[in-house]
């Protein structure tokens, strides 16, 4: 049960996170300096949201395999970070070198994906906390 939760929870979070990022924080820039016929209209929330679970599901099955992980807020924070990094950053420069998008965005999403991921993270090792704790034993 802690496992779906945490995926669901995890999931969700990073979902809504990428929503405010897109469509407030950085609306003004993505409406300027993105090709408008790239965007599908409107976006298949859906799908997005499924992709946000899967990778919540990923985090939350990959979370207490990690050594060094003590579940803690640090440890969970660090986790979804590093998880950001690894599946953020290289997607974002393969899209880059297929779409026409600012180069400046290349780095404001490497941060935005650590922020997004790191709140992902944090979920994680808060609900797995107590399934390191009987796993460790």
């Amino acid at each position: 049960m802690r496992q779906i939760i945490s995926t669901l929870t995890a999931g969700l979070a990073m979902f809504m996170l990428a929503g405010l990022y897109t469509g407030v924080i950085a609306k003004n820039f993505m409406t300027a300096n993105v090709d408008a016929t790239m965007i599908r209209t409107p976006p298949n929330l859906a799908l997005i949201a499924v992709g946000y679970v899967f990778l919540g599901l990923l985090m939350t099955l990959i979370y207490p395999h990690i050594k060094g992980l003590n579940g803690s807020l640090k440890s969970g924070i660090l986790f979804g970070m590093a998880c950001g990094a690894m599946w953020m950053m290289p997607y974002s420069i393969v899209l880059f070198g297929v779409y026409r998008f600012p180069y400046i965005a290349l780095p404001v999403d490497f941060v935005w994906a650590l922020v997004e991921q790191g709140v992902g993270g944090l979920i994680v090792g808060a609900v797995m906390k107590n399934r390191l704790a009987t796993t460790a034993s």
